[in-house]
């Protein structure tokens, strides 16, 4: 797939690259792409539990903290 961004997005990837955070454009990208996705697996689980609230399913403060470090951890370690 070839992209062609926009300059200031360019730009922005390519002083990542210059400032040694990423070794290409194409890595700079699939990370930003990954955490895009991260976020659109945020937004349908904040909509699956907005359909749970309303059909008045619950859950306890101990299982949604767990759940809630798990995907923290899980996307972390996806970063690295």
């Amino acid at each position: 797939m070839n992209l062609t961004l926009p300059h200031e997005l360019n730009a922005f990837v390519q002083s990542l690259v210059n400032q040694g955070r990423y070794s290409s454009a194409e890595e700079a990208v699939a990370a930003g792409i990954r955490l895009l996705q991260a976020q659109e697996a945020l937004r349908l689980e904040i909509a699956k539990g907005i359909r749970q609230l309303d059909a008045d399913e619950s859950f306890s403060e101990e299982d949604v903290f767990a759940a809630a470090e798990s995907a923290i951890s899980k996307t972390e370690s996806e970063r690295t």
